[in-house]
């Protein structure tokens, strides 16, 4: 699990994680124990930021909001860096082969060839940074991972005292695991193709109903985006979809097929492949989703207190004016 703002992605904030030649012809903003952070580091993370109270409304820049944009983001920049010197005191002999996971699991991903072409030049990386940016990764976690911080232990008797104290937060509406194929109608169709929409949807579930395969017919024949993953839906809520499929989907048994359902979509054949009753959430599905929630909120917790640690053993220099 990534430390919020520090072991996330690729560090994009990381004074490492950019190219050298690049931040050197910019302003030098801080030294920390004598490395230097360039202000081009520090630029796009604070235009991102006023970007944010752009799109709420803000026309002019405010220069006392610029200014806390920049001592938030110096600072976050000044721990990666601590953070950075510290990782790099450690030997890791399998480094080269943890970085080559990283990197099938970026491919696996995005998709090898031209999937992680894409993916380098939307952040402007060669395949050389992309590694010295995932060895950097590498290191970190590694470091994070023996001061305790990255994945830290959370105890049982914690995962479930947060599960029993927080019942509104763990409960749910009843729900279903559904399937459709869709033979949709264009709104202002007439009589005579609406017919034939219908008698196409009929035929689809007189053949399934003969042994087709459900998740088959849909990825051939239905006209909705969830084709290509059989017809899935997941589980979904009532009011998720229209009042007559939710009517006919909600009344049906578990694994049963309905009859031919008409919407303002067109035509639907359902099947229901699980039902979740509403209350509460068993402890065993959420306790996963729990665990990774407080590891992240320990985290946060014990990577401010370390970087404050740190910050008291280094040498740092702020030249950062307005």
């Amino acid at each position: 699990m990534a430390v919020p703002g520090y072991a996330v992605g690729l560090l994009p904030e990381s004074t490492h994680a950019i190219d050298r030649k690049t931040a050197a012809a910019g302003k030098v903003i801080a030294r920390v124990n004598g490395k230097p952070i360039y202000e081009d580091q520090l630029n796009p993370d604070v235009e991102s930021g006023l970007e944010k109270f752009r799109k709420y409304g803000m026309r002019k820049e405010d220069p006392n909001l610029v200014k806390r944009l920049q001592q938030r983001i110096l600072d976050k920049l000044i721990g990666n860096e601590l953070i950075y010197q510290e990782s790099r005191k450690l030997t890791i002999e399998d480094i080269d082969t943890k970085v080559e996971q990283k990197l099938k699991a970026l491919e696996s991903k995005y998709g090898p060839g031209e999937g992680m072409e894409k993916y380098l030049k939307m952040r402007n990386l060669t395949l050389g940074k992309l590694r010295e940016s995932l060895k950097i990764r590498v290191c970190r976690d590694e470091y994070l991972k023996q001061q305790g911080i990255l994945e830290p232990e959370i105890s049982e008797k914690r995962v479930r005292q947060t599960y029993e104290t927080n019942p509104d937060r763990y409960s749910r509406k009843d729900s279903i695991k559904v399937s459709h194929v869709l033979i949709a109608v264009d709104g202002n169709a007439g009589p005579e193709a609406k017919e034939r929409a219908r008698q196409k949807a009929e035929q689809i579930r007189k053949e399934i109903l003969e042994g087709q395969d459900f998740a088959e017919m849909a990825r051939k024949h239905s006209n909705c985006n969830s084709a290509s993953g059989g017809g899935s839906l997941k589980y979904i809520k009532r009011g998720y979809m229209p009042e007559e499929f939710d009517k006919a989907a909600f009344a049906i048994e578990k694994d049963a097929l309905s009859e031919v359902v008409e919407t303002r979509f067109g035509y639907h054949i359902i099947k229901v492949f699980d039902k979740r009753p509403a209350g509460k959430i068993p402890f065993e599905e959420v306790r996963h989703f729990i665990t990774k929630f407080l590891q992240e909120a320990e985290s946060k917790k014990k990577l401010a207190t370390h970087i404050v640690e740190l910050k008291s053993r280094a040498k740092i220099e702020l030249f950062l004016t307005e």
